[in-house]
């Protein structure tokens, strides 16, 4: 057998046996939070932020109304699935998330005291579809607390 033949039998076997290293996989679907009716809970710093609002959703200083809302910037990055709401793929890398609070349960007055603190937060999420939302998704509150 020719030598060179052989380096390249040589070369071909060693190729076939060593596997590829295969890329970092992102979240699964599994691994990802889903929209509502699934119930999900976050963690977070709870706190308030000031937006602008009609007419133009562009600058309160340039006579848009002012709209202030309270967010969870969450303790780690998370995932949700895409869902008949969206089209598209799963959103990646949330960390900000509004949240959504019935009047009846009145957690603006009873929670102020929670705000710019670490707080534990039950609902569910929804993708935002009016000028009103300001985060990517938003949660419908059912519980807001202290984390255990």
């Amino acid at each position: 057998m020719n030598i060179s033949v052989l380096l390249i039998l040589i070369f071909f076997l060693a190729s076939c046996s060593v596997k590829n290293p295969k890329p970092p996989v992102a979240k699964t679907a599994e691994e990802c939070q889903s929209y509502e009716p699934q119930k999900v809970q976050l963690e977070g710093l709870l706190y308030r932020k000031s937006f602008p609002g009609p007419p133009n959703y562009t600058d309160i200083n340039k006579g848009d109304e002012e709209e202030i809302y309270w967010l969870i910037k969450t303790t780690k990055p998370f995932c949700v699935n895409k869902s008949s709401y969206v089209d598209g793929d799963e959103l990646h890398g949330l960390l900000e998330v509004q949240l959504v609070m019935s009047s009846k349960l009145d957690f603006y007055k009873t929670k102020r005291s929670l705000l710019n603190k670490k707080i534990k937060v039950q609902g569910t999420l929804f993708p935002q579809y009016t000028g009103h939302h300001k985060t990517e998704v938003l949660l419908t509150v059912e519980s807001l607390e202290k984390p255990d």
